[in-house]
């Protein structure tokens, strides 16, 4: 039997218009100016705490998010006092800077909720993430085809659209800083341009959604980014044929990784035939055969090294921020992050505190999972563009948590807010 729940709920908590208006703006903001965005969302969490009757602190989802923070701040008190690894004046205050990224997220995740059990909210934060990322893909159009490069500051740096110059192997970026994380930008948003595409009717509108959907296909395959072509591929699988994911979904995997494979085998001169008609930046995410393993994926040897210094000190790990520090010093190469956020934690924090979020956070994408599923079981007509809806947002939040496991977007501010914003979409729609 269906358990009774507010999936589809357009009810909800009274809000505050206001903090509303500012949430809404936030978004549309954030992939083009997220210091601003950053400030408005702050004022918007504002208003949903101040009229929020449940104290942040009594409310007992959340006491899984107040031991993590219990424990980060242990690490740190270790790492910065009791058993440094690295001299205070090397380091600085990293260590407790680096908190930045994870407490204050905490407290986004519970207090977004309030709005988000609206679906109508949700639908809306899916609309003007969609329009609010038009941008992105004119600035990368201009940027992969015309050369039109930055980087380009406006209002004394609040502002800035990197744009980096394209050399012969990078891909498209735009106003991001990186490839991958344009790509993960563009690959989050991209089931909301599809939704909307299936759910108009109209001939005008389906021509214009379809039209955004096209451009953005096109800024994610000039990302140069694995991550994203996987991620679009599995959204488009889950948008149109949810009830045999799991088996589609491995399915398109292996069909990768054996095409990784072919194209790897194949004679240099025939790989230089496909790159008189695919762009070699396109192209070059497929290593020659000839190349070692290490050389051609050098994550694996990051993984590795992350493993083993995480076993060293697996309890309070060895500090925020230390892994670019560790790894300079043991290697002699600087390397930003170990390019796997659970890893990420794990070396930092501790494994428990990495066991705990993670393991908390995959409760919500597989419990949220059921809910669509019960839901898609039923084929009412009556709910199927609100299903479509929640498969969009389930498509979007899935993406952004298994790239992850492959790279560290969470270190660029817009991806951070984004991925708690969904997260807390998730959690509201359970409630």
């Amino acid at each position: 039997m269906l358990k009774k729940i507010n999936f589809f709920n357009q009810g909800g908590l009274s809000l505050s218009k206001v903090g509303l208006k500012f949430l809404y703006i936030g978004v549309f903001l954030l992939p083009s100016a997220p210091v601003i965005a950053g400030f408005t969302l702050f004022i918007s969490l504002l208003f949903s705490n101040n009229n929020n009757p449940i104290n942040f602190f009594r409310e007992r989802k959340n006491n899984v998010f107040i031991i993590v923070s219990l424990l980060m701040i242990l690490s740190c008190i270790y790492n910065s006092f009791i058993n440094p690894i690295f001299n205070q004046k090397e380091t600085g205050n990293l260590s407790w800077i680096s908190l930045i990224n994870w407490i204050p997220f905490f407290w986004c995740f519970w207090g977004f909720q309030p709005y988000l059990e609206k679906q109508k909210v949700r639908r809306m934060v899916g609309k003007l993430l969609v329009i609010g990322s038009i941008p992105v893909i004119i600035s990368g159009f201009l940027q992969y085809f015309f050369n039109v490069t930055g980087p380009f500051q406006i209002l004394n740096g609040l502002i800035i659209w990197y744009q980096k110059p394209i050399i012969l192997t990078d891909g498209l970026t735009g106003p991001f800083n990186n490839a991958n994380y344009a790509g993960s930008w563009l690959t989050l948003v991209w089931p909301f341009s599809l939704y909307y595409f299936l759910i108009n009717t109209k001939k005008s509108k389906r021509l214009i959604t379809a039209i955004i959907c096209s451009l953005l296909i096109i800024s994610i395959l000039l990302t140069n980014s694995r991550n994203s072509w996987l991620g679009m591929l599995i959204s488009i699988q889950i948008m149109l044929g949810f009830e045999t994911i799991f088996f589609l979904i491995p399915l398109i995997l292996l069909s990768f990784i054996i095409l990784t494979f072919l194209i790897s085998v194949l004679p240099t001169s025939i790989r230089n035939d496909f790159v008189s008609f695919i762009p070699i930046n396109i192209f070059n995410n497929f290593p020659d055969s000839s190349i070692e393993l290490s050389e051609a994926y050098p994550r694996l040897e990051i993984w590795r090294f992350t493993i083993e210094n995480i076993l060293k000190r697996p309890l309070l790990g060895w500090g925020g921020g230390s892994f670019p520090i560790v790894y300079e010093t043991l290697k002699g190469k600087w390397i930003g992050h170990p390019h796997n956020i659970i890893f990420e934690i794990a070396f930092n924090y501790g494994v428990i505190t990495a066991v705990i979020l993670s393991s908390r956070i995959s409760l919500y994408l597989y419990k949220y999972y059921k809910l669509i599923a019960n839901y898609a079981v039923l084929k009412i007509n009556s709910i199927k563009n609100n299903l479509i809806f929640e498969k969009a947002w389930f498509s979007s939040i899935l993406f952004i948590t298994y790239s992850h496991l492959f790279d560290m977007q969470y270190f660029d501010l817009r991806i951070s807010i984004m991925s708690w914003i969904l997260l807390a979409g998730i959690r509201a729609a359970m409630i």
